[in-house]
């Protein structure tokens, strides 16, 4: 004959979920170690769509260029594309002259397989002087025709 359980009598049965959350956390700090994290995602700088151009002659440029064969890095130029090389430091001296002499807007121009990271590597170093505002330049949008609108 088998045992029976009296049906008043109150059941304690209760599921630990103490393990399934300690497999949980395991794996959480496993996938967290392990994955790979890289701030310099590859951005290509869209068209424009909206926006009033800024005046080139009231503003400081500084180009970034991908980097060449053989280089580590992009290159930061002073000027519209053909100026000398410059550090980051020297970006930032050239714009704090400009201010000084009344220019204070700065046109940043990049090469659309310059890392993002740079871009804003580069602003966040431009914009340190006081009174300047950055302006990250993007292609000009074309006509149905092809060619730039004016």
């Amino acid at each position: 004959m088998l045992l029976r359980r009296e049906s008043t009598e109150e059941r304690d049965e209760h599921i630990d979920m103490t393990p399934m959350v300690d497999v949980v956390f395991q794996l959480m700090t496993f996938m967290l170690f392990s994955s790979q994290m890289s701030g310099g995602e590859l951005v290509d700088v869209p068209p424009a769509r909206h926006g009033v151009g800024v005046e080139e002659s009231a503003a400081t440029f500084l180009t970034l260029l991908k980097p060449g064969p053989g280089e580590a890095d992009a290159q930061l130029l002073l000027g519209h594309g053909k100026g000398p090389r410059a550090t980051l430091d020297q970006a930032r001296d050239a714009v704090a002259e400009a201010a000084r002499n009344g220019i204070h807007k700065v046109i940043l121009q990049a090469d659309g397989d310059v890392p993002h990271g740079k871009v804003l590597e580069a602003a966040a170093a431009v914009s340190q002087v006081e009174g300047v505002t950055v302006h990250v330049g993007v292609q000009e949008a074309a006509n149905a025709t092809g060619a730039p609108e004016p």
